[in-house]
């Protein structure tokens, strides 16, 4: 096998593309700046990769399964009972840790992986002596955190994390949310938890002008409504187009369902939006150049969607999904507080909210209130951790690993 220095990333999505579009970005970057660095990503999103691989980039698909409650789940598209499914995820699983034999795994989110079914490769890689560092990515909010923690303490989560996981990396800032202090992660992998920063797509975008040319509109604001993944934004698509006759000042609109909304909600989206002369795109090649060109975004509350915002620093309204998760809410009501756009409820969404929070943040004359903008360089800090741990020699993994001794410490962003 070749020498060349090699990660694996597990992450796991259902039917979003959060977790893909992060995992994405990450791999692209750290091949950028190790072009000799080979990446093998184990996903499960149906529509995977979706987002384009850099070269020396590849996938593996596991079948999908779907979420359905806290530390629940149930086969996504396949006519079998969960326990074959799961079954057939952890032999793959297996078999591409040992196989692919990387320098560096990288689990996304579930340090057991879906209902545990990573942990017979973690534990089959340790005893084979696999001189793998195991690194768990978090976001900056995974659930409740009673919740998480109930569902950590009875699947052996924390023993999990002493016993295989070399550091955690956490996708936000403690001044926002305390992640090692409120899942407990600090009780058990002590000094190696890093807050990295939050994790945004840095590519390049292409300028305002060039896409509002391309979408042939004259002076009048433009928003852009983004669906996330689709399969949850119905609701929220529906309510905008009952909005839009509401708002007395002129603009134009943009709405991006993504792949996963229903085709006959999508057919009855596209046929409203024809009368209201709002364009529809199922997805866009480049969406951070809509957002770029944005004047106000409405969107689904997911982390790389508001990242992307605060990139930008562009005025928004989000509506963050009510579950399986309270993470998005969460969230939300962090930022809001801190200046960085407007929350609407789902659950108490409605057209004439909708329509007084586009008129506000349309108004040339409002003054938003002072901006505290958090550190957005997670995606530079969390693949200088990674490609660091490339040059650690792994120790023998016969219990309780070895703390590392350097820690990742965000750079305030401005705004």
């Amino acid at each position: 096998m070749t020498s060349a220095p090699r990660i694996l990333m597990y992450t796991q999505d259902s039917f979003g593309l959060g977790h893909l579009r992060r995992a994405t970005n990450l791999a692209n970057e750290l091949v950028r700046r190790r072009p000799d660095l080979s990446v093998l990503l184990v996903v499960d999103s149906p529509v995977a990769p979706f987002f384009e691989l850099a070269p020396h980039v590849d996938f593996l698909k596991l079948p999908t399964v779907v979420k359905v409650d806290a530390g629940v789940f149930s086969p996504g598209l396949l006519h079998t009972d969960y326990e074959h499914v799961r079954n057939l995820r952890t032999h793959l699983l297996r078999e591409a840790l040992v196989h692919f034999a990387p320098d560096v795994m990288l689990v996304d989110h579930m340090p057991g992986g879906a209902n545990r079914e990573l942990l017979p490769a973690l534990e089959h890689a340790r005893r084979a002596g696999l001189a793998t560092r195991v690194v768990l990515g978090l976001r900056d909010i995974i659930d409740d955190p009673a919740v998480t923690c109930a569902v950590w303490q009875r699947e052996g989560v924390y023993e999990t994390l002493r016993r295989e996981y070399h550091r955690v990396l956490v996708y936000g800032t403690q001044d926002v949310f305390a992640t090692a202090t409120e899942y407990r992660l600090d009780e058990a992998m002590d000094e190696r938890v890093d807050y990295c920063g939050y994790v945004c797509n840095m590519s390049a975008v292409q300028s305002p002008e060039r896409v509002r040319a391309r979408l042939r509109l004259a002076d009048e604001p433009m928003v852009v409504v983004m669906g996330g993944g689709g399969a949850d934004a119905a609701r929220l698509l529906d309510t905008y187009l009952e909005a839009v006759p509401l708002v007395a000042r002129p603009f134009a609109s943009v709405l991006v369902t993504g792949p996963f909304l229903p085709a006959a909600q999508r057919r009855a989206l596209h046929a409203r939006a024809r009368e209201l002369g709002v364009r529809v795109r199922t997805t866009v090649g480049d969406a951070l150049s809509q957002i770029h060109a944005a004047d106000v975004i409405v969107s689904m509350a997911g982390y790389n969607t508001v990242s992307e915002i605060l990139r930008f620093g562009k005025r928004a309204i989000v509506v963050p999904r009510p579950g399986p998760s309270a993470e998005q809410g969460m969230r939300a009501r962090l930022f809001a507080a801190r200046g960085l756009f407007d929350v609407l409820e789902l659950g108490t969404l409605e057209p004439r909210a909708l329509a007084a929070a586009l008129s506000r943040t349309l108004d040339p004359e409002h003054v938003p209130p002072p901006r505290m903008v958090p550190a957005l360089d997670g995606l530079e800090r969390a693949c200088t951790a990674l490609l660091a741990e490339l040059s650690s020699t792994a120790p023998a993994r016969t219990g309780t690993v070895t703390p590392a001794a350097r820690r990742v410490e965000p750079t305030p962003a401005g705004g």
